[in-house]
């Protein structure tokens, strides 16, 4: 295995528990809003602000984790009346074309959270900086890649198996 393969599996445990634990925040935040709704007459002013931006986050984990699993819908009719060979050379042109998205993705996100303006958003109901609640898509990007690179390695290898 590649040292992103390797790199990817441990990836995708901390992605696994990162996501349950956020689906788990934002139930819980959910489910206290309603009650204090219902049942206090008084809702979180915040709740559905952050609920919003846990969302956000469980999303571009999930997605992660998707391309980690390989599970995107592809339309796949074309490709697979292709020779094996040719679908193999196809298989690692698209994860290479994924992975230039990805790292020109990751140094625009990555100026995008570093930027002065970014400094001076808040969260409206809290006051809090949203900075660091943006930098999930930089960190997406990166692990996203880190799958990618990993599907990239494990194409190579086996067009190179292929061909020996």
């Amino acid at each position: 295995m590649s040292l992103f393969g390797t790199l990817s599996d441990v990836l995708v445990q901390l992605e696994r528990w990162a996501s349950r634990g956020l689906v788990v925040l934002f139930v819980g935040l959910i489910a206290v809003n309603v009650a204090m709704r219902y049942l206090a007459g008084r809702p979180l002013v915040f709740a559905e602000e952050l609920a919003a931006i846990l969302l956000v986050w469980l999303t571009l984990v999930a997605v992660s984790i998707s391309i980690r699993d390989k599970a995107q819908i592809g339309v796949t009719l074309l490709l697979n009346m292709l020779p094996r060979r040719v679908q193999m050379w196809v298989d690692l042109q698209i994860w290479a074309l994924i992975a230039i998205m990805l790292a020109l993705l990751l140094q625009a996100g990555l100026g995008w959270v570093t930027s002065p303006s970014v400094g001076f958003e808040q969260v409206i109901t809290t006051g809090w900086a949203k900075a660091p609640f943006f930098w999930i898509f930089p960190i997406f990007c990166l692990t996203a890649l880190v799958h990618v690179l990993a599907h990239l390695s494990t194409a190579v290898a086996v067009l190179r198996g292929a061909s020996a």
